[in-house]
């Protein structure tokens, strides 16, 4: 179950985990195609798949032998995140299924793991799993740990096997704790030992060089095994406990909070000497479950002397102090002489601690705090009773003056609210927020904070821009279904010669060749190199940046290869294309879409020509082509090696004509389909995975569509031909300056509109179309070859659309304040005992910088006075 996983995973990739491991642990890959089968059943429940599984697979498959599934780590099911009762009441189902179907007597389940039969099917409306048997493990015994003895290099046989014996007495046959110990006898740091005089005598037990007894007395095996067991297992045991064993124990028993002071309770009585009878009881499994404790004869007990050792009473009252409520405060309190009654517990909180302590063992001390924290209580009521009748004249004169105040101070809120009422601040505010939100916008933008928000808007924008198809540039597809017919992958060379034969007969404008073809896949090389020595119009692909994959080298001579390498962004997604690479050192390597392009403007007499102002910038035909910088668009400090370009979909693999190898080899595509027309052949199978994650992948709904990498090159020929022959543009962006500028108009918008109007509702509107202006404006140019910012604006509109009400609201605030203020002072020579609670009442509600403004109006309106 770990295998399969817990954490972050769908009831579909469980259950599909589930029926895949099942399906290579019984060697069905060459018998079942399991993501057909699986696609085939999609109209089922996961549930009812697995079920079809095993009786329309396993059971057929297998028609006569016995089949056993082991499931492994089942507590680890605990922990998903949705429930996967249906999964073991469909184990339930299969045994149940004996008595109707003798085909199921074949199958088996066997589970293993740290949980019970409860925990299986948790939900109480359901049938328990109450099916199976249980196989109780239990510690060795000396008859059955007598093979250890012979690892253990002792002198003589009757020795080791009574040092074995003490060990089996420390570990009560514990299989991890018992060959730890051996582990630690058999090695040399485990066992030193004194010669005869006191001499530091080296590795005494080794038997290829025997010592006689008379220098180095054998140590008695009580002794040699107490002295090992309490340094290097009970001594400083936290520290000493590798691999993880003790340690595990411990967490079992005090991870869970809400039960880790019941298990400790009952511990305590178990290492205490108390009969507790052994039963179904949660708690009990739990004990039992944490391997702490064992059943001997209906009673539970410790297992062995070495947890009793370090698991002892001692460290259950320091398990239970930490977890005691309480705990500070008792401290405290003994601290002080149990004279501090501040310390001491009341109302709600002592009446949990009293039921916390129900049924658990604690100090004398404990039971004394208690009961001097209800003595206190007591006296508390007692106090609380002589001083009602008091309070109740008190607070019958504070309720009248309580009332007058609430009214002066509702009175002068109303006639300071309605005087403020038409004040209109913030005009002259305006330009400084425009320009402080677009500087913030512009300092974020730059940490790349909004790279990813800007990338899944252009994705948006390339989604929903009207499709393209361009006629110029056909696919010859390798999918599934052709290389089942094939038979084999890499495709043998001489299919692959016979498909270039037939595309030759076509006469296509140039062929791009998408597969690597360094080694030879025969039969047919020497065919297939014929072919390519032949077909000028031909170029094949090389691996350049990152782990090389060699061309061939037949057309690596001839001059006619490209880079297949695509530029992936940080979240895998394919925005650019590489054109070239190259330095001062080593040749300009051109990419495959870049020379199937160039080659087909050629013929049309169009060829690169470098502007005389920028040499960087490619004149070609009707559109120029200039490289893509680090912080072009959406980008920041991006990675600009090499001769890139933004990447301008045309569209997915539906707006180009494109035709399967096997339609080709059967004579299926018409001729005038390919004719003089740029031609590449690649797969798209997804077992072969040249796939790439683009604009149109997305994870929305399941798993993020994915496009072939001779898809991707097809739209960048296209991309390139269609900007020199028709002019259509290129993906261009503005000058940074020009883009700040762009940012800082839509902040000021977002300002001018939440000055111009009160009303929340009217500049939440306004504000909406506001940005759906914006977004219609940027996708608009985005139509035109344009890029340009929509989160950056957006972020500007909506935060200085805020931000002005803000300051403006608080100042209007504050010049209200100082009305209200200005009110109950003059009331004060009226109704002074009311007015001064009304002042207090304002007090109250307001902040300290408020409350020292207010202390500072009342001075200055006493000295006016």
């Amino acid at each position: 179950m770990t295998n399969i996983g817990s954490q972050n995973i769908t009831p579909l990739q469980w259950y599909k985990g589930v029926v895949g491991d099942i399906w290579s642990g019984f060697g069905l890959s060459g018998k079942v195609n399991l993501k057909t089968w699986w696609r085939d059943r999609e109209d089922i429940s996961l549930l009812q798949k697995l079920s079809r599984f095993i009786s329309e697979v396993l059971l057929v498959e297998f028609s006569s032998e016995r089949l056993f599934i082991f499931i492994d780590e089942i507590d680890n099911i605990l922990s998903l995140d949705f429930s996967v009762d249906d999964f073991f009441a469909l184990i339930r189902y299969c045994y149940n299924q004996r008595a109707i179907d003798p085909a199921y007597e074949r199958i088996t389940f066997a589970m293993f793991g740290v949980a019970t039969p409860t925990d299986l099917i948790q939900n109480k409306k359901s049938t328990p799993f109450n099916i199976g048997k249980s196989i109780e493990l239990r510690g060795f015994t000396l008859d059955e740990s007598l093979c250890l003895a012979r690892g253990l290099n002792l002198s003589t046989v009757e020795y080791s096997q009574a040092v074995l014996q003490e060990i089996l007495k420390w570990t009560g046959g514990q299989p991890f704790l018992t060959q730890k110990i051996c582990h630690l006898v058999a090695t040399e740091e485990g066992r030193g030992g004194e010669g005869v005089e006191g001499e530091r005598v080296q590795n005494p037990f080794n038997t290829q060089f025997p010592m006689p007894h008379a220098q180095c007395p054998m140590p008695n095996a009580q002794t040699l095994i107490s002295d090992i067991v309490e340094s290097r297992i009970i001594e400083r045991w936290e520290s000493q406990d590798e691999p993880l064993h003790l340690r595990t124990i411990r967490d079992r028993i005090l991870n869970n909070q809400v039960i880790a002071a019941s298990l400790l309770g009952l511990y305590q009585q178990i290492i205490s000497g108390k009969d507790v009878l052994a039963d179904d009881s949660k708690e009990k499994l739990d004990l039992l479950l944490s391997g702490l404790v064992i059943s001997d004869r209906g009673k539970l007990k410790v297992k062995n002397p070495i947890y009793q050792r370090i698991f002892n009473l001692k460290w259950v009252a320091k398990q239970v102090d930490n977890l005691r409520p309480y705990y500070q405060k008792i401290n405290t309190w003994i601290a002080s002489g149990q004279q501090d009654k501040s310390l001491l517990l009341t109302g709600e909180t002592l009446q949990r601690a009293i039921a916390w302590l129900e049924n658990k063992q604690y100090s004398d001390m404990d039971y004394r705090f208690i009961t001097a924290s209800q003595a206190e209580a007591n006296k508390e009521i007692e106090r609380d009773l002589n001083t009602e009748k008091v309070d109740k004249q008190q607070a019958k004169f504070a309720l009248q003056a309580a009332n007058e105040a609430s009214r002066i101070l509702a009175q002068a809120r109303r006639l300071a609210q309605r005087n403020t009422f038409h004040i209109r601040l913030g005009k002259r505010w305006i330009i400084g927020i425009t320009v402080s939100i677009s500087c913030l916008i512009i300092l974020l933008r730059c940490t790349g904070l909004l790279q990813q928000l800007e990338w899944n808007t252009l994705d948006r924008f390339i989604q929903n821009r009207p499709s393209v198809i361009d006629s110029r540039v056909v696919i010859i597809t390798i999918d599934e279904p052709d290389l089942q017919q094939i038979g084999q992958y890499p495709i043998p060379d001489q299919v692959l010669a016979e498909t270039l034969k037939k595309l030759k007969s076509y006469n296509p404008r140039n062929v791009g060749l998408d597969l690597y073809r360094d080694l030879p896949v025969n039969p047919g090389y020497d065919e297939l190199m014929q072919i390519f020595e032949t077909t000028p119009n031909l170029i094949g692909i090389e691996k350049f940046v990152g782990s090389k994959v060699a061309p061939s080298p037949v057309l690596d001579k001839l001059g006619q290869v490209g880079l297949a390498d695509q530029v992936l962004d940080a979240d895998g997604k394919v925005r650019r294309a590489l054109l070239a690479v190259g330095s001062a050192k080593t040749k300009i390597r051109y990419s495959l879409s870049l020379r199937l392009a160039l080659n087909y403007l050629k013929s049309e007499g169009i060829t690169p020509q470098p502007q005389k102002n920028n040499p960087y910038h490619i004149q070609l035909g009707k559109t120029v082509l200039i490289p893509f910088q680090s912080n072009n668009g959406g980008y920041v400090n991006a990675d600009t090696g090499g001769y890139q370009i933004l990447l301008n979909y045309h569209g997915t693999i539906q707006n180009f004509d494109n035709f399967s190898i096997t339609q080709l080899l059967n004579d299926r595509i018409p001729p005038q389909a390919i004719q003089n027309r740029v031609v590449l052949i690649g797969s798209t199978a997804q077992s072969i995975n040249d796939l790439f994650q683009t604009p149109y992948s997305t994870n929305l709904f399941g798993f993020p569509q994915q496009m072939a990498g001779v898809t991707i090159n097809a739209n960048i020929v296209s991309q390139i031909i269609s900007a020199a022959l028709e002019g259509k543009p290129m993906l261009r962006v503005w000058w940074e300056p020009i883009e700040w500028l762009w940012i800082l108009l839509w902040c000021g918008i977002g300002a001018v509109l939440s000055w111009r109007w009160k009303s929340i509702k009217i500049v939440v509107a306004a504000i909406i179309i506001a940005a759906g202006g914006l977004v219609g404006v940027c996708y608009l140019l985005f139509n035109f070859g344009w890029w340009i910012p929509v989160i950056p604006p957006i972020l500007g509109l909506v935060i200085a659309a805020i931000s002005l009400p803000i300051l403006t609201n608080r100042q209007l605030a504050k010049i209200q304040l100082r009305q209200i203020v200005e009110l109950l002072v003059m009331e004060t020579f009226e109704q002074p005992a009311a007015a001064q609670i009304a002042i207090e009442y304002l007090k109250q509600g307001e902040s300290e910088e408020n409350q020292a403004l207010i202390q500072e109006i009342i001075f200055n309106v006493y000295l006016d006075r």
